[in-house]
């Protein structure tokens, strides 16, 4: 029987052992370990399914409803709504926006574009003066300050949003099974009929299931399902964003003043740092996390005006990482 030596010292190899180089022990002792190892480790648990995900946290997922509180047009009420098919053209931006509250009409105050900036909900195009339609809240968004950075910079001579973000909306809403899943898929199936693809994706959602406690592989599973949902439904050509974000108040504490109230979840951000994959046209967005800290949280939750800004900004250097268009001109 060999001895421990025999693995790893040709000084103290048995008599019978045949002369080998001094290395040659060790390279053949280690291997005889790594088989032991990978025939006796146990086997990692398997990934589990969206289905298995959503079942887990059924019981802590509460029903946030397919339409919600939706925004009412803020418009001049004499202003009529635009033939969303004559703003289409090769410098037109289509941006579809999910995502929780920070991605729908919490932002206080709220902003006017003066630039043609749109919102499409309901099959009509309205400008956008806040708050968005088709998300809900009342309040204001980030999107319509976005959409005139975006025309400003020459990116882009238009910019129409069809923003379907719900506030408190989880992961698993939007993904397959969820209450916002069919949202999110008749949105897109709907745009395509109207020759209106989005260019862009913009997601922003996570601080529900820090709260909830997702781990990194269960949000990342979901997020995964969701993004094959897109693609599915919203073609491959689009470039779709996922923003970092989970920082939120937690309500057993309560004081927003009080910074050790907040707590957010690398879990989190890490699954969603991990979606990107510019082969696929899947690219980071912004960190709100690190963007929008707990002071700039009008409410211990939504960003201020002064954050929203900051949001925007942050899109640019994104949206024009190549200074391409995304349809290009004939």
């Amino acid at each position: 029987m060999l001895s421990r030596a025999d693995f790893f010292s040709g000084r103290g190899e048995r008599p019978f052992t045949p002369q080998r180089p001094r290395w040659a022990g060790l390279v053949a002792g280690l291997s005889v370990l790594a088989a032991f190892t990978v025939e006796f480790s146990p086997a990692a648990p398997p990934r589990p399914t969206p289905q298995e995900v959503r079942a887990k946290y059924a019981a802590v997922t509460p029903d946030v409803g397919s339409r919600g509180e939706l925004a009412v047009y803020a418009g001049p009420t004499d202003e009529p709504a635009v033939d969303c098919g004559g703003l289409l053209g090769p410098r037109t931006m289509i941006a579809l926006v999910l995502g929780q509250s920070n991605a729908s009409n919490t932002v206080d105050p709220g902003y006017a574009a003066t630039r043609p900036v749109f919102a499409y909900a309901d099959g009509q195009c309205h400008r956008v003066r806040d708050a968005v339609p088709g998300a809900t809240g009342d309040k204001g968004s980030s999107w319509a300050r976005l959409g005139d950075r975006v025309i400003d910079s020459g990116l882009y001579d238009a910019v129409i949003f069809a923003d379907i973000a719900r506030g408190g909306s989880s992961i698993l809403h939007w993904g397959p099974g969820g209450q916002l899943n069919a949202l999110l898929t008749e949105t897109l199936d709907t745009l395509a009929a109207k020759d209106m693809r989005p260019t862009h994706v913009l997601f922003h959602q996570g601080e529900a299931d820090c709260a909830r406690g997702l781990s990194r592989e269960e949000y990342g599973v979901m997020l995964e399902a969701v993004l094959g949902d897109i693609r599915a439904h919203g073609g491959q050509d689009s470039d779709i964003f996922v923003s970092r974000a989970s920082l939120y108040l937690d309500p057993a504490c309560g004081d927003r003043h009080d910074p050790a109230c907040y707590a957010a979840c690398p879990a989190i951000t890490a699954a969603q740092t991990q979606a990107a994959d510019p082969d696929r046209r899947v690219y980071r967005g912004p960190n709100t996390d690190l963007l929008v800290p707990w002071f700039d949280r009008n409410d211990g939750y939504h960003f201020t005006a002064q954050a929203a800004d900051r949001f925007a900004e942050a899109w640019m250097p994104l949206l024009a990482r190549d200074g391409r268009k995304a349809r290009p001109s004939n």
